[in-house]
């Protein structure tokens, strides 16, 4: 009988890759607090990556809609509402100005919160002033119960008027709110705030793949006695591969996705906080889900990136060098 070849290789068992994928993450649960140290730094990089976009895309919304806002609709029906309601708000002023002058000095009782809602010491606040004082419209009524319709139309439009009054001045109000909050607002800032906007992200993305890249390498090196073992027991190359770029995918995901939404809420609480409704006037939600897929996009890739030279190194090693190793 003649004997094999020494250097025959036998029979070779792969791992279905469902297999793999288990192991994996039985890998992750297991080491759940390094797992943790990877995640937070992917989670931090890219929030404050998504964070950086949505307020780009935001900001450019609102420049865009006080550029445009006066060709809209609301803004030309604003225009009409104040055309037809000043006249009317004027006309009645004046009746109650001249109906309180002929009155001089009367005095009365007059419940005006159970006809208006509200004291006229309030209404005078909300809508800034009165055609007379609040006691003087007091007396007026009380004498004359027949200007109290009149009363309630000047109430009624003045409100009216006072809106469509916002409305108009809301792109002049929204430029000023954003040169308050120091936005760029001139072709030239607006310029060199995109240039510093790209060195800080790619800075943050540099720090963030050293960070994962450290992690990892920590990882294999935690590892050494659990990889000898396994390529004692015959683990190929390809597996140990595959299943510690499978685990940075795992965590490059899950990492990722809960970045993303804490930046997009961060992004969104500021804003609604800083601009109030302008935020909602154009809110970019194309762009929003783009920069989203972005940030999704460059995670994982930077995550499995990360794990690349680790995963590579992790699969040169000799068993007998792994099983010696002190870690």
């Amino acid at each position: 009988m003649t004997k094999p070849p020494a250097n025959k290789i036998g029979r070779q068992i792969k791992l279905p890759l469902r297999k793999t994928v288990e192991i994996a993450w039985k890998n992750i649960r297991m080491r759940l607090s390094r797992t943790m140290v990877v995640t937070s730094g992917i989670i931090l990089a890219m929030a404050f990556l998504m964070y950086i976009l949505c307020s780009d895309y935001t900001v450019e919304s609102m420049r865009n809609w006080s550029t445009i806002a006066s060709t809209t609709p609301e803004f030309k029906a604003a225009q009409t509402k104040v055309q037809e309601i000043q006249p009317k708000v004027g006309d009645a002023s004046d009746r109650i100005i001249l109906a309180s002058v002929a009155l001089k000095n009367a005095t009365g009782a007059f419940d005006e919160k159970k006809i208006f809602g509200k004291e006229f010491s309030s209404i005078q606040r909300e809508l800034g002033a009165m055609p007379v004082s609040p006691d003087a419209s007091k007396a007026l009524l009380a004498a004359r119960p027949d200007m109290v319709p009149v009363m309630q139309d000047w109430i009624r439009d003045t409100r009216t008027l006072r809106e469509a009054k916002d409305v108009l001045a809301g792109p002049q109000n929204l430029t000023s709110l954003m040169k308050a909050n120091g936005v760029p607002t001139s072709e030239k800032d607006i310029k060199n705030s995109k240039m510093q906007t790209k060195w800080l992200i790619g800075l943050a993305l540099l720090v963030a793949f050293v960070g994962i890249l450290n992690a990892m390498l920590m990882s294999v090196t935690e590892r050494f006695r659990e990889i000898g073992t396994m390529k004692c027991l015959g683990a190929l190359d390809s597996f140990i591969v595959k299943l510690f770029m499978i685990e940075s995918f795992f965590q490059g995901g899950a990492g990722t996705i809960a970045g993303v939404l804490l930046g997009l809420l961060l992004n969104v609480a500021g804003i609604s906080i800083t601009y109030g409704v302008f935020a909602w006037k154009m809110f970019p939600y194309a762009n929003i889900a783009v920069a989203g897929g972005i940030c999704l996009v460059v995670g994982i890739l930077l995550t499995v990136g990360g794990a690349v030279y680790p995963a590579w190194r992790a699969a040169r090693m000799h068993p007998i060098e792994a099983m010696r190793a002190d870690t």
